[in-house]
């Protein structure tokens, strides 16, 4: 009865932590939507836009993976310093890292700060001398990032691994707010470098919404200059394989770049755009589910509580998925009306519009792959297994080059964006492979017929959605209403038979969805 009890308890609190992580990270994306909604309607799909995507190569996407990496390494560090160290141990291990982290990123700044026109020509090898002296400026802006980035992705983790979500999960918030004021306020004044300075402010200021909290958990950010501790050599041995996992996509972005430049003008613009639209589920709703189940697992697997691991792995696999195909669905079919909604004003005109679909619907075909990827890595993480995916992530790299290579001529960005999808697919496929070798029978079958049952709900979807673009195009629809309402409605008449389905295929999720649906009901 205790048992039963406690993992009621156990499963309340993790749905909890969930539901403030979505709201929060709710927040978060919707300033986001509203930051790239501004930069759209400022810069459009123009040259300045390219220039500024270039530059944000190394201080955004490189320095970000990073804070990833950090954030992902911290948390079954800390469950290993919580249940075998003590307070005065926990303290000295937190302020060595804090101390290394700073160090690390003072060097690597002089150098980036030295070396950046040299590193700018080599991304972006079809600028001309105008857009690479003006990636260069922005770039050194941008520099000063990666101490942010280092600082708060460390923060975060510590935050985490503590269950308290609500303030990591805020402060994209605060970035973005800060982005778009500094976009429409120092854009004007200083044109595209305004966006860039605007980004170093934006980063630094989730350091203000992260730090407070974890000086409430009592931990004091000091400099100790005795790097001794057994857990940072672990974390460090830790580090590169998380970095080299997290960075896949990252490194796959860059390179999509690079080719993108000796493309027509736009092309990296609307790389960027779709690339940001299509992640939007993966770190809104497979994010939020994702990292509480993170945590638990790190805890069962610190406790050896394999059957509790073993279940909710597979749970948390069946729910990314049942989440995460009807908006692949969605974005496959109906890109350009979303992209006409979220986009289409100002500077961002119909040619961008136009430009930015295929990349849409090239990227989409993946987002089940960066959905599984995303978790499945995490699953590895929590029995700090950082090997594993991170030789996966080569093999994701290598296809995305490849397929980059191979797509780039007879479908120019559109080639770019599918490669990359690719690339996601292998990863997850590997993963996926490699955890399943471990499990039982059972739980394979168990697993088997609702993928199937899954596939059948989707291919059933797809064709909703055609019929429904029949009766309801939505190409003849104008304005912000007409068009909001017309997808709304698609989206909805389109979903209710990927759920009847499913519920008569009887996934085990989707009954659970309803009965604690009519469950909330009966009660209210």
């Amino acid at each position: 009865m205790q048992a039963a009890t406690r993992k009621a308890a156990h499963h309340r609190s993790l749905g909890l932590h969930a539901a403030v992580i979505f709201v929060a990270t709710l927040l978060s994306r919707l300033s986001g939507f509203v930051r790239e909604i501004v930069m759209a309607y400022v810069f459009g799909t123009s040259a300045y836009t390219d220039t500024w995507l270039m530059a944000s190569v190394l201080p955004n996407l490189l320095f970000g993976a990073i804070n990833g990496a950090v954030t992902t390494t911290v948390v079954p560090v800390m469950s290993e310093a919580d249940a075998g160290y003590s307070n005065r141990s926990r303290q000295h291990f937190v302020q060595e890292v804090f101390t290394l982290i700073v160090i690390t990123a003072l060097g690597l700044l002089l150098a980036g700060e030295l070396a950046a026109p040299w590193l700018v020509r080599l991304i972006a090898p079809g600028f001309g001398p105008r857009k690479l002296a003006l990636t260069v400026v922005m770039t050194r802006w941008m520099l000063p990032t990666i101490l942010f980035w280092g600082l708060s992705g460390f923060v975060t983790g510590i935050l985490q691994e503590r269950e308290r979500y609500f303030a990591p999960a805020i402060s994209p918030v605060v970035i973005n707010t800060v982005r778009i004021l500094t976009i429409l306020i120092l854009g004007r004044l200083f044109g595209i470098v305004g966006v860039a300075i605007g980004f170093t402010l934006a980063v630094l200021s989730q350091l203000f919404v992260v730090i407070p909290p974890l000086l409430k958990l009592g931990f004091r950010l000091k400099f100790r200059w005795r790097f001794g501790h057994p857990l940072l050599r672990r974390m460090m041995v830790m580090s590169g394989p998380f970095f080299l996992a997290s960075s896949a996509g990252t490194v796959g972005v860059i390179v999509d770049r690079i080719l993108a430049s000796t493309l027509v003008t736009g092309s990296l613009a609307a790389l960027n755009y779709s690339y940001v639209l299509v992640q939007v589920p993966v770190g809104l709703l497979v994010s939020s589910l994702t990292v509480p189940i993170y945590t638990r697992l790190s805890r069962h697997f610190t406790h050896r509580e394999e059957e509790s691991f073993r279940f909710l792995t597979m749970k948390g696999l069946r729910v990314v998925l049942l989440i995460i195909m009807p908006i692949t669905v969605w974005f496959i079919l109906l890109s350009t009306p979303i992209l006409e909604l979220i986009y289409q004003r100002g500077a961002f005109s119909g040619r961008s519009t136009f430009l930015t679909a295929g990349t849409l619907a090239a990227f989409a075909v993946g987002l089940p792959g960066f959905a599984l990827q995303f978790y499945l890595q995490r699953v590895f993480f929590a029995t700090q297994d950082t090997r594993t995916p991170a030789r996966f992530s080569v093999a994701q790299i290598a296809v995305n080059i490849a397929g980059d290579l191979l797509l780039v001529h007879p479908l120019a960005a559109d080639g770019l964006a599918l490669a990359t999808g690719l690339g996601a697919w292998v990863n997850a496929f590997l993963l996926s492979v490699t955890l399943l070798r471990h499990s039982r029978r059972e739980e394979i079958r168990r697993l088997v017929r609702p993928l199937l049952s899954l596939a059948a709900a989707t291919v059933v979807m797809a064709g909703a959605v055609l019929i429904l673009n029949r009766v309801l195009p939505l190409a003849a629809l104008h304005g912000l209403w007409a068009l909001s309402g017309g997808l709304v409605v698609t989206g909805l008449l389109s979903l209710l038979p990927y759920g009847l389905l499913l519920l008569l295929l009887r996934y085990p999720e989707a009954g659970e969805g309803l009965r604690r649906l009519a469950g909330r009901l009966a009660l209210s």
